[in-house]
């Protein structure tokens, strides 16, 4: 293969490696949250197990470091901080049971009813995007989100190493914009 061939394919090749590592990573905060008086955090208790425990358990571990890298301290009880994260590891659609029809009869189907008797609320089917990592920060003792970063992209299920990885280095993504800028005030200009 001569030099020039290599010069051709080679953008092309990086052009593909990037794409399949390119995420949508968005932040959002409180632009009044002074950050800079968080000191300490806590994970926020969940409420029900994860259905991937080790990816669980990596994001955890990776969300630890990347804390601790910008000075932040992980303790038991009265933290600055409560960290909490959501994750859209498959793509589904999800109705709840809301057939008006079928709870006001006692679940005796009326004499007339048919497969096409009636329609679901638009507000009872959610869909949980695959490949969507959001993490929260709160503040406890105002019971408020002041932070929220989030991370999209394509994840492959197929291979866990990978997937770790892409994991990791949205993590990184995300902590790279926290803490945000200080916001001056009117006073200091």
């Amino acid at each position: 293969m001569n030099a020039r061939r290599i010069c051709l394919l080679l953008p092309l090749v990086l052009i593909g490696a990037w794409v399949s590592w390119a995420q949508n990573v968005k932040v959002g905060y409180d632009k009044s949250t002074d950050f800079s008086q968080f000191k300490t955090y806590a994970w926020m208790p969940r409420d029900t197990p994860p259905t991937m425990p080790l990816l669980a358990t990596k994001i955890q571990l990776e969300v630890d470091y990347e804390l601790s890298q910008k000075g932040l301290r992980k303790v038991e009880s009265n933290p600055d901080l409560l960290v909490t994260y959501q994750g859209g590891v498959d793509t589904q659609s999800a109705a709840g049971a809301h057939d008006p029809r079928y709870s006001t009869t006692g679940g005796i189907p009326p004499p007339d009813a048919t497969v096409w008797g009636g329609s679901l609320s638009a507000s009872s089917v959610q869909q949980v995007l695959k490949g969507t990592l959001a993490i929260s920060l709160v503040n406890p003792r105002q019971q408020q989100t002041v932070w929220t970063g989030t991370a999209k992209t394509k994840l492959d299920y197929e291979h866990q190493q990978k997937l770790f990885d892409q994991v990791s280095k949205a993590i990184t993504e995300i902590f790279r914009k926290y803490p945000p800028p200080q916001e001056k005030s009117s006073g200091d200009r």
